[in-house]
This record gives structure tokens, sequence and C-alpha cells, in this order.
């Protein structure tokens, strides 16, 4: 019968944990998480079924998850002690000639999938899973794999908030308008920040093909100190100078921004601008603006 047991870290609300499936696909068990709590949905020849409990995990502590296919039922445990127990009469898998296949997918579900579950889920999940043992025969098959592949480590130490790898940002669509004026508008920005590279955009404003906004990490010319600049179109209208950011200690940084004033704040430090650049910004912000976050389209 289906077995699965490993530790498990995240601080993601939703996602897909381990989805498995028969050979012919027409049984599969899906776990994972939704608002940070354990998930199950499957399908055999009896229906199909979907249910969640426990308390929420995704509090980035390590959890050890277990799911267990029992004579008639389908239990999950959370640290040895049981959540859930899912009636089932049948049995999930079938088995073959006294064997029990399997196709396995961790953190993810095969293209063909989404449109068949029994309830939608945004599978994409940002966490860690280590201390495999599927099907009671231990990791085998999936130590080998992320043995090879560094990106598929877990970090030594995890803390709440987004990474942006520079491959990668977020778009939002944010009106920063005052509803009681057509005029008045206002942009105010605050990131804590621990950067791992010497340069890059963190916030930025675009508006089509420009970038009427701007704040980025820029090399210096000092070999122990970093420049946060904010650059409307291609002109730098403030900067602040801070020792190397590229280390463990976190940096917090303040951007406020209205049409007639700038004020960029690095630790206790501030630079003030009132640019004619201003205007530049104003006529983007009245218009259209998409907010990006951890880089530029």
């Amino acid at each position: 019968r289906f077995t699965a047991e490993f530790d498990f870290r995240t601080y993601d609300a939703e996602g897909v944990i381990l989805y498995a499936e028969s050979l012919d696909n027409t049984a599969w068990i899906l776990l994972a998480l939704r608002e940070g709590k354990i998930e199950i949905q499957f399908k055999n020849e009896f229906g199909t079924k979907v249910t969640s409990g426990g308390k929420a995990v995704n509090d980035g502590l390590w959890h050890i998850i277990s799911v267990e296919e029992l004579e008639h039922s389908i239990s999950v445990k959370i640290a040895k002690e049981a959540v859930m127990s899912i009636n089932n009469p049948g049995t999930l898998f079938k088995q073959s000639q006294g064997f029990l296949e399997t196709k396995v997918y961790i953190a993810g579900l095969p293209r063909k999938v989404g449109n068949s579950l029994v309830k939608q889920i945004n599978p994409r999940l940002d966490g860690c899973i280590r201390a495999w043992n599927l099907m009671n025969q231990g990791h085998s098959g999936v130590k080998e794999v992320i043995q090879e592949k560094q990106s598929k480590h877990c970090l030594v130490s995890v803390g709440r908030g987004s990474f942006y790898p520079g491959t990668g940002m977020a778009a939002f669509q944010i009106n920063y308008n005052n509803p009681d004026s057509d005029e008045d508008w206002l942009i105010n920005v605050t990131l804590t920040i621990r950067p791992s590279t010497d340069t890059g955009v963190m916030f930025a404003l675009v508006s089509n093909e420009t970038v009427p906004l701007a704040l980025s990490i820029v090399d210096s010319n000092s070999s122990d100190s970093q420049k946060i600049i904010v650059t409307i179109g291609n002109v730098t209208v403030a900067h602040l100078e801070s020792k190397k950011l590229c280390t463990p200690r976190k940096v917090l940084i303040g951007l406020l921004v209205t049409k007639e004033q700038l004020e960029l704040s690095v630790d206790s430090h501030t630079d003030r601008s009132s640019s004619e650049q201003l205007s530049v910004l104003h006529q983007a912000v009245m218009a259209n603006v998409v907010t990006y976050l951890g880089g530029l389209p």
C-alpha cells in the first residue's frame, strides 16, 4: 500500500507537496497545503475525496509528515500524531503481479493533471523536504536526484519574506492616487533587505517601455560599500552609500515620494530631492504604472 514519510519545512501557505498516480493514470493521491494546513485529495475506482485538517504547518519549523494507506482508510500524521483518517473502501492503487508501481511527483503536478483535481490548487510550493521514506524504501531514487542538483538542496537557515533570484520578479497593479484628489498621489515603500549580489533593481514603477521610478543597488567606487540609488527615467535623483550590503545583516530602506519631494532613507541616513524630474514621474503615475519587485520585465 502507499506510504510516505518525510520532514517538511515551509512558510508557503499553498502548494503541492507530493502527487502519486498509477501507471495507467486511473488512480491518484495528492498531498498538499492549503491555508497552511495539510490537504489530501485522491481518486480511485470507488470515487474521489478531498479532506483537510490539523494545525497549520507553514511556520518555518520542521514537521514530520506521514501519509499511510491502511486497510480501509488513509491516515495522515503530523509529528507522528494522527490528524486525519479518511475512509477508503478499497485500495488506492491496484497491485500488478504482486507489485505496487506508482509515479511520484514532488512539489508539483504533471501538466495533464491540473484540471482533473477534485479541488483546484496553486501547485507551486516553496519549501524544503528531507529524510525521505517513500513506500517504505527510504530515500531510494530521491537522494540521487537531489545530490546532483545544488538548486534542490535545503538552505540551512530560512526566514519569512520573498526571495528574488534575478531571473524572476513580482508585478502588482497598485493605484497610488488619492481618491479624494485628482492631483495628489503618494508612494511609500519600506523594505528590509538582505541581498546576496552586488547590483539589482529592488522596486520599480514601469509605464509601457519606460521606468519612471526605480530603487536599486549599484556598485560603489569603494570596495567596502555599495550605493542605494533612486532613478526617475535615466536620471539619478537620490543616492546613499551603505557599508557592504551582501552580508548576513539586514538593511532597512525607506522611499517616500510625492509630486513635490522624494526622500530616500537607508538605516539612519536620509537623502532628499525636489528634482525637476518629479514632473516626469507625476505624469506617469497619473496615467498608469505597474509596480515591480525584484527586477524589471
